[in-house]
């Protein structure tokens, strides 16, 4: 980050600066927020191993991961955006010096999924241990031109997360598998001052409660008078009172007392009453008020409530009504007394504790702070560089170890030779591997060929099974085994693979060659590989000021090009050199390394890097100043923006107080990791080939029970392994439809199914198995009698057949799967309930469990989250498009839009035409069909396009 920050603060007119007429005088500095208290080190790191650091003997291994910006796109995807970032890349920046960590910022924004980069995200299960919120963000004083000055923010605040990694367990063996403690870094949040600003910012939860409450964001209390403001309403008295104030969302108040409606503190009075400076308006009359001593007094009115005058009599109308109960206090004397104050009451369950941090400095926890992959970690500051001509937004994420990393590998690798093959999960294709061109004319029948004309691929890539698993499927084909032959899988590939030329394939086929072609477990951390970087800072100056072409004159050409020559043979450089040297010339450029990073095979194997170095946020005043010999920074001739550089550098590190506590290596050596790979290397990032969680199924659906929950998930798991339902996306699709029909797992039977005309076969289970015949076939699939009896039919609504009977259902009998493969809700919908009753719960749904389980990888949402009519196959069948035409049409339904109106004619129109090419020939013409006989379904259609399009 610093180095990236360098490249800003001396690229271009320091020659001038220094040979032309003095500067002005070098500003003192500003004393640092918070002292250092780190202890020297040498400048170079040493290959020497960390002492490992004491850590939580009790944390828990890491089981979820979330990337920091809820990104659900693929590992390549995510991979390949970072190269859109202004500078900071792993594990060099845009200036090819050192950089620990990446960059979310002003290049990447809009292409990290539907929520942006709006707050950050904790990257895995782990534990808060530090952080720093400043009161205000600190600024820099700059000079961009002689005569020239900005202040440039730059956003300090950050927190420190631990976390444990640990290799499964393997069955059977008392073992214990190896594990890392490893940190993510989170840096450049905003300071407190945007939160006081901003009373609708949710807070961390990792922060100090304080004595105050904030309204909850959730709650949906109307303001009397105001229907467009949504907030907690306050009443006149604990026990059904009623409304007189109003409280927006995110606003905090203290209360006292107990029960669920709980007295204000601080607050004079109702909204409306209230004066800009806090204090009321108005008069009441002191005859309807009864003394309940101590200056407090009742509302008495027999039975109106007490009008509050704007003057005290009564010439002008009321401003307020205060119910009878209300408790004031006045002043004044007379039939009319001032109006001081009013007590109200608040829902207590509506709010929640304040959270306030502690600002201005380091803060170490004394007890961390458990936390979940996916929770807020906080928001993003602004941040300026010395040539930005306005801050933005960016995140510096890194995530290192202090632990011997390369020991770590050594046994994990180990460890990994032991495990179940189920563990291989990667796909590995070497360099080298056929890539067979694309053919129009592949499919199933004609599969491709390891003979048909092919390349040779030109860079190693490792591939997720979850990626392979979620190809559409025009991209997939099996060919079974034969008696020369084993059975293959061939994977079209679409922009992932290089040519021996370092060519982009557009699309080419590679063959999964059952047993033989190499699947790897990410325990065994493939391609992944330590280098201790022992390139000092100024080395690394030197080599980056000689390439800006005319920084140094020739005498210290002299001087500095042999410490920019060993930077350019440096171990880091050189490995980059065997990744991505383009041109061959023996140098890597910084637009080398860019390009690179947008390459899926160049971005992986860049990532794969793990780098042995000092932390750039462990402060050393000496590392700093001994770079200012190769800037030409002297006394007489000083570069003022590296000046004030350094002190931003000062006040932007923090090892030391963290160090301090023993939590931290004492000299500042870490290995750095690249953050991304690991959210897909151990669960993929989302719910393919595992099972979903207990907390993933409350996140889906948040109104399920506990009970129901524990219930059915053991079933619902099992359901997905033994039905092949494998991806996310498909596990959604799934969810989404069992959640509707079961009423979120709550109704395992119909309600009043016993009075239907149709029973005892009424609905029972997660999707309501219905009518005789379904029951007979169900119980001949299970082997099992759900027929005989009352009894014996119950059975379909408890655990295991609850979930059994909606698999078998969804998957054998509607053979659904295929359906959800091809990612289409509204044919599913219309092929389980005949048309699209409950529609928009059931996309609710899916929505929610595709977030929550990672789908967006495989997803044809539109921006907006829902499914187009045109690309479902519903679109082709007129019965179900004469469906989606009366499930929008706002006549038949209790809501309607302009929206639904748009929709209810594109499915009237589709079902008219349809009907033109195959008139009906379902039924007899009484036959009914959506509450419509078929002898009037064309003139009803013709009605409504009519009456729809003068709407």
């Amino acid at each position: 980050m610093f180095f990236s920050n360098l490249y800003e603060a001396m690229k271009d007119e320091y020659r001038r600066w220094r040979d032309g007429t003095p500067p002005p005088p070098t500003p003192t500095p500003r004393p640092r927020t918070t002292p250092s208290t780190a202890s020297p080190s040498p400048l170079l790191p040493s290959p020497a191993r960390v002492p490992v650091p004491l850590s939580s003997g009790d944390l828990p291994a890491v089981k979820n991961w979330s990337h920091p910006f809820g990104d659900t796109s693929s590992v390549f995807q995510q991979l390949t955006t970072l190269a859109k970032a202004q500078a900071g890349y792993f594990p060099l920046g845009r200036n090819g010096l050192w950089h620990g960590g990446v960059h979310f910022d002003s290049g990447t924004a809009g292409t990290v999924g539907p929520e942006g980069q709006g707050y950050v995200r904790c990257l895995a299960d782990g534990e808060v241990i530090a952080y720093r919120i400043p009161e205000q963000t600190p600024k820099t004083l700059f000079f961009p031109a002689p005569g020239v000055t900005i202040e440039a923010p730059f956003a300090s605040g950050f927190v420190l997360v631990r976390h444990r990694l640990e290799a499964p367990r393997i069955e059977g063996e008392a073992d214990t598998p190896p594990s890392l403690i490893f940190y993510s870094l989170y840096m450049h949040l905003a300071d407190w001052a945007s939160y006081q600003a901003d009373t609708g910012k949710a807070r961390p939860a990792f922060w100090s409660e304080s004595s105050r409450c904030r309204v909850k964001m959730t709650v949906k209390d109307v303001r009397p008078g105001h229907p467009e403001e949504r907030g907690l309403n306050l009443r006149h008295s604990p026990s059904r009172g009623k409304v007189i104030g109003f409280l927006p969302k995110g606003a905090t108040v203290t209360v006292s007392g107990e029960g669920d409606y709980r007295k204000v503190e601080g607050i004079k009075g109702p909204v409306e009453l209230q004066n800009p400076d806090g204090t009321l308006r108005g008069y009441v009359g002191f005859s309807a008020l009864k003394d309940m001593g101590g200056g407090v007094y009742r509302v008495n009115t027999s039975r109106d409530p007490l009008t509050v005058r704007p003057v005290p009599n009564k010439s002008e109308s009321g401003i307020f009504k205060l119910p009878i109960g209300s408790e004031i206090t006045i002043s004044g004397e007379g039939e009319f007394r001032k109006l001081e104050s009013v007590v109200q009451y608040a829902h207590f369950a509506s709010l929640e504790s304040e959270r306030v941090p502690q600002c201005g400095k380091v803060v170490v926890l004394e007890k961390p702070f458990p936390i979940k992959a996916g929770s807020l970690i906080g928001h993003l500051g602004p941040y300026q560089d010395s040539k930005e001509e306005a801050p933005q937004e960016k995140l510096h994420l890194e995530v290192f170890a202090c632990e011997d990393v390369e020991a770590f590998f050594t046994k994990s690798r180990e460890w990994a030779a032991r495990m179940p093959e189920k563990y291989k999960t990667w796909l590995k294709l070497e360099k080298g591997t056929k890539v067979v061109v694309h053919q129009a004319s592949y499919s199933k029948t004609t599969p491709p060929n390891s003979a048909h004309p092919h390349v040779l691929s030109g860079a190693p890539l490792l591939i997720p099974r979850a990626l392979l698993d979620g190809l559409p499927a025009d991209r997939k084909i099996t060919v079974a085994a034969s008696q020369s032959t084993q059975a293959r899988n061939w994977y079209r590939l679409d922009n992932l693979l290089l040519d021996a030329n370092g060519e982009n394939i557009p699309m080419g086929w590679v063959c999964d060659e059952i047993g033989v072609t190499p699947w790897v477990n990410p325990w065994a951390w493939d391609g992944y590989e330590v280098i201790y970087n022992n390139d000092p800072p100024q080395n690394a100056l030197a080599h980056f000021l000689l390439n800006l072409g005319n920084y140094f004159d020739e005498k210290e050409l002299e001087q500095w090009k042999p410490l920019a020559d060993a930077s350019d043979r440096g171990p880091v450089r050189q490995r980059l050199l065997d990744i991505i040297d383009a041109n061959a010339d023996g140098t890597i450029t910084a637009a080398e390394v860019q390009k690179a990073l947008s390459i899926p095979a160049y971005a992986q194997s860049i990532s794969q890097l793990v780098i042995h170095n000092e932390s750039e946020w462990y402060y050393q005043q000496r590392k700093w100043d001994a770079l200012d010999k190769v800037l030409g920074h002297t006394g007489s001739t000083p570069i003022l923006n590296w000046v004030a550089e350094k002190e931003r550098i000062k006040e932007l590190s923090w090892w030391g107080e963290v160090s301090a506590k023993r939590i931290l290596s004492a000299n500042g050596e870490t290995y750095c990791l690249h953050p991304l790979p690991l959210i897909f290397m151990f669960v993929n990032g989302c719910a393919c080939g595992r099972d979903i969680t207990k907390d993933e199924m409350r996140r889906i659906s948040p109104e399920s029970s506990e009970t129901a929950i524990d219930a059915h998930l053991s079933s619902i798991n099992q359901g997905f392994n033994r039905f092949g339902i494998v991806t996310c996306r498909q596990k959604a699709h799934f969810l989404a439809q069992v959640l509707h029909e079961s009423d979120k797992l709550y109704a395992v039977r119909e309600y009043g199914g016993e009075d239907a005309a149709y029973a005892p076969w009424f609905g029972r289970g997660l999707l309501q198995l219905t009518f005789r015949a379904n029951y007979e076939k169900y119980g001949a699939y299970v082997g099992d009698d759900v027929v005989s009896s009352d009894l014996a039919r119950d059975k379909v609504a408890a655990p295991p057949h609850a979930a059994l009977s909606a698999f078998w259902f969804y998957a054998k009998y509607k053979n659904l799967v295929s359906v959800a493969e091809s990612d289409d809700l509204i044919m599913l919908t219309a092929r389980i309930n005949g048309g699209f009753n409950g529609y928009d719960e059931r996309l609710k749904h899916f929505n929610s469990a595709s977030k929550v389980l990672g789908g967006g990888h495989l997803s044809r949402l539109e921006s907006s989250g829902k499914f187009p009519f045109e690309s479902s196959e519903a679109y082709k069948n007129k019965i179900y498009s004469l469906a989606w035409g009366i499930w929008h049409d706002p006549d038949r339904r209790e809501r309607g839009t302009s929206k639904d109106r748009s929709k209810s004619l594109a499915g009237y129109k589709r079902a008219k035409f349809l009907l033109s090419l195959s008139p009906m020939s379902l039924g007899t013409p009484n036959s009914m069909i959506y509450g419509i006989k078929y002898s009037d379904v064309q003139a009803f259609i013709d009605k409504r396009i009519a009456e729809l399009n003068l709407e």
